[in-house]
């Protein structure tokens, strides 16, 4: 079985819905908020949480009105719709979004674009009396540079024969796409991907991921990439 993996925001998105979200809501404040988050000196789960708490009292309306103005790139439903005409008595197909984002304006995107029904994981927000509450159910015990643990959802959702794909852009899909056979990547995560001598395919719409998955599923065998496997591995022993 094929496992593919995207990530949410920059990747699905035009542009980083998450950064953008927050910077509409909480101001500049919110920028400092994430630079000492990539400074290593708070977690990612509280810099989520200081962002809500700049945000302040915000209504509900206004973040739907505003997450009902992004756009995502729009040949990703046309990725959705391939990779299910894919679905063969032999091959199967299976796709999830993992974001380090927010379930609400994720789920209310997917369902402009009728897309409600593609699985995904994300921190949880909802609005209580005093503004916005976040949680986070997917947490890493021993990591907190994502809130999201996005490698924990890859290993517990694929099996030792599974080909592995991770689509992304950012930050957050750094640690995750050391686990998969196949990557496509651009912006910061080409960056890494580059520097740690990850082999991927460079990605600018999902148009290009048809194509170069076309051309993968038409071979004989895929073939596993042996780091990524081995790191896999690692893990399950460990555990």
């Amino acid at each position: 079985m094929i496992k593919i993996f995207i990530d949410f925001d920059g990747t699905i998105t035009k542009g980083d819905m998450g950064d953008n979200f927050f910077y509409n809501f909480g101001g500049p404040i919110c920028t400092k908020i994430i630079e000492d988050y990539r400074a290593g000196l708070i977690s990612a789960a509280d810099c989520f949480t200081q962002e809500a708490e700049a945000c302040g009292n915000v209504a509900q309306k206004e973040v739907s009105d505003f997450i009902d103005l992004q756009e995502i790139d729009i040949s990703f439903g046309n990725f959705i719709t391939f990779c299910r005409e894919k679905n063969t008595d032999d091959r199967q197909i299976k796709f999830y979004i993992l974001s380090d984002g927010l379930d609400y304006y994720i789920e209310r995107v997917l369902r402009k674009y009728d897309l409600s029904d593609i699985p995904f994981f994300a921190n949880e927000l909802e609005f209580v009396e005093t503004g916005m509450k976040i949680s986070f159910p997917y947490t890493d015990e021993e990591c907190d540079r994502c809130a999201n643990c996005k490698r924990n959802h890859i290993l517990t959702l694929s099996g030792d024969d599974d080909i592995i794909v991770y689509i992304g852009d950012g930050h957050s899909d750094k640690c995750a796409v050391k686990y998969a056979d196949i990557v496509f990547a651009r912006g910061e995560l080409q960056t890494f991907c580059q520097n740690e001598n990850i082999s991927y395919y460079l990605f600018n719409s999902f148009e290009d991921v048809i194509i170069r998955m076309e051309e993968i599923l038409n071979k004989k065998r895929i073939r596993k990439r042996q780091q990524a496997e081995f790191n896999r591995k690692e893990v399950y022993f460990a555990g």
